[in-house]
């Protein structure tokens, strides 16, 4: 095996990661006991947005769909000698994922691959209780933002035993960085996913540049009893690309809270001011964004690659970056969120995992992934495949990487969706004003990292 510290690393990784490589795999941590809060009420359960590729409608199952029940039809194998790995896509992305695990079995008769479903609500709960008895899968897909906590907790096994100068070089700087936490990576990366804009060719002729162009549509469009934007206007994962475009934050360059600040009470604002003066619906919602895309009532959308399944046959439509945020110049900038495979710490056969890990993470199936799902992949080198460079959707969407905000990885970002939602939704219907709301956030989460930290 590659000794991880044989070739001299990327300046860019070793500063994501500050470089600590064992000499051996890390051996599982027992579990650590849960922390309740000394004093009730227990934190609030954390809403966390909805992670790219969750909302995929299910589509007419094709030949490529077939790949799914060879799958499954390897829960019969021998469980000792193969490698369970849990998923949560749906469609088109379920169908790229079980195209990889076959060509993988056709190599590897002896290591069979299983994949298993499960529901992308249930996930992370299944995760947390399932792995420290031994009960949980050898690998998973999730989104960066719990490694933290598994991390902590000894639920996942560090990988910079196995990972060479070469594999981690396959990956954009900031996806490396996304697997990362405290000194160590967690994961490798399949996808990086944010929001962009969607527009309606027959609606807009060009998409809009700045805020400002993006409010001129509304008089028109109020016209066809519709809207310039729509877009998930009440949850922070929606409203994230007006609160860094404003220059607001969740947390400081310590990871400390920072939510009530005049930047945010600004992006708020202008939030209530788009509903207010038609420019967006009120409280938007995933199924009423797409109504209003397909009728011809929203003559543009904030959302992810994840909105492709939702737009109807015939709607013309294309794709393109965030506009500039007229009121300070800065680009509307939504989180980052990357979506990486990890390894159980009670994985049974760790080589073999890791192994597997690699095969779906290649350059190959990088390719393979954004031809069949159109996912944005983090492997640079995929880009030079040239169907895969021409696809306008893609390039929108990896253009729309440069204004992004990575999405936090620690706990305390867990405790934010919910009371943040909150605020919004009184804040966007006209019923709190946004200094005072965002106030009553910030001490409310403090309130629970406090109890938590006891």
């Amino acid at each position: 095996m590659t000794d991880p510290d044989s070739n001299a690393r990327t300046r860019a990784v070793r500063a994501a990661l500050g470089w600590r490589a064992p000499t051996t795999p890390a051996t599982p941590p027992a579990p650590a006991p849960a922390v309740e809060p000394a004093t009730p009420p227990a934190p609030a359960p954390a809403v966390e947005p909805e992670p790219p590729g969750r909302k995929t409608r299910a589509r007419t199952r094709g030949p490529l769909a077939m790949l799914v029940a060879l799958i499954a039809g390897l829960a019969g194998c021998d469980r000792a000698q193969g490698t369970v790995l849990w998923h949560a896509y749906n469609g088109a992305e379920r169908d790229a994922l079980a195209a990889g695990a076959a060509r993988w079995n056709a190599e590897h008769p002896d290591k069979p691959l299983e994949l298993v479903s499960v529901p992308y609500g249930a996930f992370a709960d299944k995760l947390t209780s399932a792995i420290p008895g031994g009960n949980g899968p050898d690998l998973f897909i999730y989104p960066q933002d719990r490694i933290g906590d598994w991390a902590d907790s000894g639920v996942i096994e560090p990988l910079e035993f196995w990972v060479n100068d070469a594999r981690a070089g396959r990956f954009s700087n900031e996806a490396v960085e996304a697997m990362a936490y405290k000194g160590s990576l967690w994961g490798l990366p399949v996808a990086v996913k944010s929001i962009a804009l969607y527009y309606r060719t027959d609606l807009v002729a060009q998409p809009p540049k700045t805020t400002d162009e993006l409010v001129e549509l509304a008089p028109r469009m109020a016209q066809k009893h519709g809207y310039a934007v729509a877009y998930a206007n009440v949850d922070l994962y929606g409203h994230a690309p007006w609160l860094f475009g404003f220059g607001g934050k969740i947390l400081d360059e310590r990871g400390d809270l920072a939510i009530a600040t005049p930047e945010a009470a600004a992006a708020m604002a202008f939030a209530r001011d788009l509903v207010a003066k038609g420019v967006a619906p009120d409280h938007a919602e995933g199924p009423l964004v797409a109504t209003l895309f397909n009728e011809g009532k929203a003559a543009t959308v904030m959302s992810g690659p994840w909105f492709q399944s939702d737009i109807a046959a015939g709607v013309p439509w294309k794709v393109a970056v965030l506009p500039t945020v007229s009121a300070t110049g800065k680009p509307a900038s939504p989180f980052l969120g990357a979506e990486g495979i990890l390894m159980s710490a009670r994985a049974r056969d760790k080589d073999t995992a890791f192994a597997v890990l690699d095969y779906l993470t290649s350059d190959t199936s990088a390719i393979e992934r954004a031809k069949l799902a159109r996912q944005v992949v983090p492997n640079t080198r995929a880009y030079a495949d040239a169907a895969v460079a021409s696809d306008a959707t893609l390039r929108a969407f990896r253009d729309q990487l440069a204004n992004t905000v990575p999405m936090p990885k620690g706990p305390a970002m867990r405790m934010v969706w919910t009371p943040y939602k909150t605020a919004l939704g009184e804040v966007v219907a006209g019923r709190a004003e946004p200094g005072a709301s965002l106030l009553a956030v910030e001490r409310e989460v403090t309130g629970y990292l406090a109890g938590v930290k006891r």
